[in-house]
């Protein structure tokens, strides 16, 4: 009986290390970037998490007005850094652009620059 209340006694202890290692590691696993247009066109963005075995989907026609930017988050590999694959498509019908790219090595704050220059693909 006393072996018992002495780990009934340590439990709540034993959940809370558990609880922060989980925390942390949850944390590690996560980055914060921006998404910025930086062109003077409305985009619509999708951007993929590359580092994810199904290659997630984090933006999916996602408009960013000419020259703003959006925060959103994507998961770190083991080394820490991210890997997206982001395309962009101009507003206008009627000047219809695109764009894409693969990002790689990507740390947490980075920016990732976002642009539709070049003929869509039919």
């Amino acid at each position: 009986m006393p072996a018992m209340q002495s780990l009934l006694g340590r439990l709540p202890l034993v959940l809370v290390l558990a609880l922060s290692a989980r925390t942390s590691a949850l944390g590690a696993g996560t980055l914060t970037i921006r998404v910025a247009n930086d062109t003077v066109d409305n985009l619509v963005v999708t951007l993929d998490d590359r580092n994810l075995d199904s290659h997630q989907t984090v933006l999916s026609g996602q408009v960013i007005y000419s020259n703003a930017s959006i925060v959103t988050w994507i998961s770190a590999d083991g080394s820490g850094q991210g890997n997206v694959y982001w395309s962009a498509m101009t507003t206008d019908r009627e000047m219809r652009h695109c764009g894409h790219h693969s990002e790689q090595g990507i740390n947490d704050g980075d920016t990732i620059r976002v642009h539709a220059d070049g003929p869509c693909s039919q």
